[in-house]
């Protein structure tokens, strides 16, 4: 059982050209890094961006890649650490933005979206990014970022990363867990394993053929434990600068950029994955809006009042309807409908910029 190692939804071909910005909402997923996983979520996303958009002028290209190591036919790749992992991704966003202009004859403006570990991944490609325009190079505009679910720092004192730490910290469990679950499964068929995923997990069709493509990949499980353990020993404390705090940018920080880029933070409650104490120091020292999200999707309340002059910082939100980590298994539509909001949001604050 195959899957896309990329999704992509553009606009419609009868639309009209002239006057027409594009927007790539370029998505980073979370590990195991299949992008099928967020099918419903990116076609959500698009299909209400495209049909409800507040910016009349826009094109919107919603797009997204399985990270390296987790393609599901024949192709080997070394295990990717979360270093290559961060190099890789980026290449494949600058491949993008060179296919769109070169098909379109346009730059797009480039709004990133990370899920967990893609959101690590997508503060280190905006890293990237504003060092390459501080040297002097031309670059696209990157106008924005959305962070859903991020584990960006001590991801091994969440709860469910005190445990995955310990066991991968025995040497060689990557080969060895990935070994043990390849053997298991060999003598069951991908159709069989897609029925009792489903029957055992409740799993909606496309999570259910996709973690059945998962486990019969060459080595996505093994990839997927090798990435877990290098995330357990490198996100530990905020390592970023204002290079990446000030990506609401805070005017006269690069003036070749964008002034407003603005970043939006979206932390589950109780997510397993992240530690609490280590989130509410980060929104305390790093977020501008400290905020939960309620049941209707563009509200939030406020928890605490924020001062004009901290306007450039990133906005923090904390969900408080239990939507879970794994958001992408069967909450992308709520998920989708909040992140058109930001994504409209973001491309307001640019243009009145």
């Amino acid at each position: 059982m195959e899957t896309r190692s990329k999704l992509y939804f553009g606009p419609s071909a009868g639309r009209s050209s002239k006057n027409i910005d594009d927007y790539l909402i370029f998505h980073i997923p979370g590990n195991p890094g299949l992008i099928p996983y967020y099918d419903p979520f990116l076609s959500t996303l698009h299909a209400a961006l495209s049909s409800s958009s507040t910016v009349p002028s826009a094109h919107y290209h919603v797009c997204g890649y399985s990270l390296a190591g987790f393609e599901t036919t024949e192709q080997h790749h070394e295990l990717a650490g979360l270093e290559r992992q961060i190099n890789y991704v980026d290449q494949l966003l600058y491949d993008q933005v060179d296919e769109m202009r070169h098909r379109t004859g346009r730059t797009p403006k480039v709004i990133l979206m990370g899920h967990s570990v893609g959101a690590y991944i997508l503060l280190e490609i905006i890293r990237g990014h504003r060092k390459r325009i501080e040297g002097g190079a031309k670059d696209f505009d990157l106008i924005g970022g959305i962070l859903l679910f991020p584990t960006i720092t001590h991801i091994a004192r969440s709860p469910s990363g005190i445990v995955a730490s310990a066991l991968l910290a025995i040497p060689r469990s990557a080969h060895i867990a990935s070994a043990i679950l390849k053997a298991l499964m060999f003598l069951v068929p991908a159709s069989v394993l897609y029925y009792l995923i489903r029957a055992f997990t409740w799993f909606p069709e496309h999570a259910a053929r996709t973690t059945t493509a998962f486990i019969k990949s060459p080595i996505g499980i093994k990839e997927s434990l090798f990435l877990g353990k290098d995330e357990m020993d490198m996100i530990t404390g905020d390592k970023w600068g204002e290079e990446v705090w000030g990506a609401a940018t805070e005017p006269g920080t690069n003036s070749r950029d964008t002034i407003h880029s603005n970043l939006v933070f979206f932390w589950g409650q109780n997510d397993k994955w992240v530690a609490q104490k280590t989130r509410n120091e980060l929104i305390a020292a790093r977020g501008f809006r400290k905020s939960k999200i309620s049941s209707s999707a563009a509200s939030s309340t406020s928890d605490v009042s924020s001062s004009p002059a901290d306007g450039w910082k990133p906005s923090m939100f904390i969900d408080d309807r239990k939507i879970p980590h794994g958001f992408c298994i069967k909450h992308s539509e709520v998920v989708a409908e909040q992140v058109r909001v930001w994504v409209e949001e973001i491309i307001c604050n640019h243009n009145e910029n």
